[in-house]
């Protein structure tokens, strides 16, 4: 157990170590710095070292990996990563949940200090704020959530740090609260420290948790940062400003990418809650891979601002019909037009320009980094060359808002060098000709032998000294030698340095001052180059605001030329989207299962759902026959729709959905004591409220994870209220063929099944949805096929066979075992008059059948007939 955060941080050190601290120099400093960031890991600059020490160390030797060692004066124990390479070192910590803070020395090594030199900290790093390439997903986005409770719900506030979103919006409950959260998937929630009860779900999150005091600066931090922002309510300013602020207190620097907080309503999108999308594999598959989810067909982007557009349109699907159909008309063009030539090739150079914005604006860009925007920007205006044609008016108006701004490009391409370095601070970036200083710079830092050389020359030739030298040492510098044979001819301007025996040792002030440039050129290149570069990320600062409008604007480019390309290979059409609440689709496909089968294997079919005529269809038939399928499908089909894809179907109808429900799959909490039945409890419990006419309700075996009849009267009453307590789209899955009943009593149920075949005993499953209940569930069939014995198959008939006549005999005893009993019974009774059977089975082993004629097989049949009579 951790030592308690409230204790001072060498209390806490001297506990978690189990040792007195000897206070040395170092070890002073350390503490001094750690006391700032007693919750982060302290990465602690020591030469060509990033060092963590005491509980630090411990943490980091676990989690990175790496040996804990201890200092040989004073036993600390250390651990250290190299500061050339620290970033998959950050980037584990933060997977890890940890935060981690960089100590960097303030000085030079060659600047003079004498004794420690001195460091601070210069930036927190926490997993939602991190921008660092390693650290991030490229088609995730990657939030930092600040939680602020009001008058009327919670107030959300996203910063999205490596791309400068920046989104507020306002929940009235807490399941609301709950799903909006888990929605934006943020990497870390900042909750006030002043939260009586903050809900317990946040605790057990995939994110880390940060607290935060409320400060009555943040609004006047928004205020300074963004001028006037016009927010719907101060609870939502609030939460801006405590995100705002955090930011700016781990960052320690610029932040001139951020936009300015836009407030967003979370009824403006579908809603498909936390355990739907995981129940229809929207975003990753049931194994938490992108491949074989929705997106992972779907999302063949180029750029990682397509893939996190795409993504983001699946997760908030459109409600307003208008948006949808903007969106379907720019698919619809890509779709009819030339999904090849220059598009595809110069979105493959653009890159994650957004984020690379990003960088500049908070100026940790990289030279490699600028001349990534250059070569983006110019793949930019290919692109938008390539579109300048388009009679689309949704395509027009995305392209319009890209800007290829030449003249940045322009001046990054005459400012940086070829084959930069990854850190400016390294040289070599500027290129040449670009500033003549740095040219004489580095061509002294480069030719400083030559330079010598040269002098010496024209000195011999000046002064006729023939053995004349340039000569240098550390002590004296550089100086020119000259024999004592000679000095008679030596210029009067020379200054005499030195004397020795046989020479005399001579400087002028050409070469005084060729020795300051040399000696200087490599740490005065550096210096310059750096300011050069670090001029050149201001100069690019003041186009940040367009450069990431048109990195968004690319990225929906490529997320609708995606969406059009899957579209056109896979067959699909286009949706008709409309105010009503009826679905109506032709042919419907499951997207994702059509795409792991080979060209027409998918069994297509239809679907009519209405919430004044077919409200509710209750589907049954055997397992294995696709029921599952078709309800994932017509889920898949109404989400795409309303993201503004093209879906798997002949035609497709789609009244405005509001809420995507779905009770799908079994699966237990074991964690917090919650068996499957529990666990399938609670989620119909959790979508039965907030139904409305446009809302569509998928379930699947509702009630079988306990006994037969109660799992039956859960069904049917859910049933039963589902229809006569709103008008909600319901598709329900059921073996429960009790349930079909319910179609004579309700007017809007009606019965499918899924259409099977029998063939010589055989099963075959037609994968076709039929008007009309299923007669039966063929299970024993499934049970066979699936390779059960013989013998269990056969009881199961029979077992089966009596259940259908009643689950009690008359006497009240259960008839799966009066079957048994009484074939024993027979049995025994058939030993204790067993004389005439043992007559007539000794005739019939006595006849030799080949040799019978059709007569005498009449006789021996009757005779035998009569006897068993008696």
């Amino acid at each position: 157990m951790p030592p308690p955060r409230g204790l001072d941080i060498v209390t806490r050190i001297q506990l978690s170590v189990a040792m007195p601290i000897k206070q040395t120099p170092l070890v002073a400093q350390y503490l001094k710095v750690k006391d700032q960031v007693p919750d982060a890991i302290l990465l602690f600059r020591l030469g060509d070292f990033y060092e963590m020490f005491f509980e630090d160390a411990e943490i980091g030797a676990r989690e990175l990996d790496i040996q804990l060692t201890s200092r040989s004066k004073d036993g600390v124990p250390l651990c250290g990563v190299p500061y050339h390479s620290v970033q998959p070192y950050i980037a584990r910590l933060l997977k890890a949940g940890h935060k981690v803070a960089i100590c960097e020395q303030t000085a030079a090594a060659e600047s003079g200090v004498r004794g420690l030199m001195p460091r601070q900290i210069v930036r927190v790093i926490t997993p939602g704020t991190a921008n660092e390439e390693l650290v991030l997903a490229a088609g995730e986005r990657s939030f930092l959530l600040s939680l602020t409770p009001g008058a009327e719900g919670f107030a959300l506030a996203a910063i999205e740090v490596s791309t400068g979103e920046f989104v507020v919006t306002t929940v009235r409950d807490g399941l609301n609260l709950q799903e909006e959260v888990k929605r934006l998937a943020p990497k870390e929630v900042l909750l006030p420290g002043n939260l009586a009860n903050p809900p317990a779900w946040i605790a057990s999150g995939d994110w880390a948790v940060s607290t935060y005091e409320p400060d009555p600066r943040a609004a006047a931090a928004l205020k300074v940062r963004f001028g006037d922002v016009a927010l719907p309510d101060i609870h939502q300013a609030e939460a801006a400003g405590a995100a705002l602020l955090y930011v700016e207190g781990t960052f320690g620097g610029d932040l001139g990418h951020l936009s300015a907080p836009r407030p967003y309503r979370v009824s403006e999108f579908l809603l498909v809650d936390e355990t739907s999308r995981r129940h229809l594999e929207l975003v990753v598959s049931s194994d938490g891979a992108k491949q074989g989810s929705l997106l992972g067909l779907l999302d063949e982007t180029a750029t990682p601002m397509g893939a996190r557009a795409l993504s983001q349109w699946i997760v908030y699907p459109l409600i307003d019909p208008a948006a949808i159909n903007q969106r379907l008309d720019a698919v619809e063009e890509f779709f009819e037009g030339d999904l090849g030539g220059a598009i595809p090739e110069s979105l493959k150079l653009i890159g994650d320009l957004e984020r690379l914005a990003g960088r500049v604006g908070c100026f940790r860009a990289s030279p490699r980094d600028c001349q990534r925007i250059a070569r983006a920007l110019k793949a930019v205006s290919n692109i938008k060359s390539a579109l300048d044609s388009t009679p689309s008016v949704a395509i027009g108006q995305i392209a319009a808002r890209a800007s290829s701004l030449p003249q940045v490009a322009a001046s990054i391409e005459a400012a940086i060098g070829d084959g930069p370095p990854a850190d400016a601070h390294d040289g070599n970036v500027i290129r040449a000709g670009f500033d003549p200083r740095v040219d004489e710079l580095r061509f002294l830092a480069s030719d400083a032998r030559g330079f010598i050389a040269r002098l010496e020359a024209r000195e011999r030739e000046r002064s006729k000294i023939p053995s004349l030298k340039v000569r240098y040492n550390s002590v004296f510098g550089y100086y020119l030698e000259v024999t004592k044979t000679h000095l008679e001819r030596v210029p009067a301007d020379y200054e005499r340095k030195q004397t020795l025996v046989s020479a005399e040792r001579f400087t002028t002030p050409e070469l005084k001052d060729l020795e300051r440039k040399i000696l200087s050129a490599e740490s005065g290149l550096r210096e310059l180059e750096l300011q050069l570069f670090t001029k050149l990320l201001r100069d690019l600062a003041a186009y940040i605001g367009t450069i990431q409008e048109t990195a968004r604007a690319i990225g929906e480019l490529d997320a609708l030329r995606s969406l059009a390309g899957v579209a056109r290979r896979r067959g699909y059409v286009r949706p008709i989207l409309n105010i009503g609440a009826r679905i109506e689709i032709r042919d419907g496909r499951h997207p994702v299962l059509e795409a792991g089968l080979k060209a027409g294997e998918f069994v297509a079919n239809d679907l009519i759902v209405d919430p004044d005529e077919r409200q509710l269809l209750l589907i049954t038939g055997p397992n294995m026959a696709g029921k599952s399928t078709y309800l994932r499908q017509v889920a898949l089909i109404v989400v795409m729709a309303q993201m503004g894809s093209f879906v798997p179907a002949s035609e497709a109808q789609i009244g405005i959905v509001d809420r995507i429900f779905t009770r799908i799959g079994a699966r237990d909490e074991l964690r917090r004591g919650e068996s499957t039945f529990m666990v399938e409890m609670r989620e119909t419990a959790r979508l039965l409220k907030g139904l409305t006419k446009r809302s569509l309700l998928l379930l699947d075996e509702v009630g079988r994870g306990t006994s037969t009849f109660d799992g039956l009267a859960i069904a049917w009453a859910i049933a039963e209220y589902l229809h006569d307590s709103g008008r909600a789209k319901v598709l329900f899955a059921t073996h429960f063929h009790e349930l079909v009943d319910l179609a004579r009593e309700r007017s809007r149920v009606k019965n499918l099944s899924m259409a099977v075949r029998e063939w010589a005993g055989e099963v075959i499953f037609l994968r076709r949805v039929v008007e009309g209940a299923a007669g039966r569930s063929y299970g024993i069939q499934v049970a066979r096929l699936a390779g059960l014995p013989d013998s269990i198959v056969a009881r199961s008939r029979e077992i089966l066979a009596n259940l259908e006549q009643g689950e009690l005999d008359e006497a009240g005893m259960p008839r799966l075992a009066r079957e048994r009993k009484r074939r024993e019974t027979a049995a025994n009774q058939m030993n204790l008059f067993s004389t005439e059977q043992d007559r007539c089975l000794g005739e019939l082993r006595s006849i030799d059948i080949d040799r019978l004629t059709p007569v005498e097989a009449l006789n021996v049949l009757a005779r035998l007939s009569a006897l068993i009579r008696k």
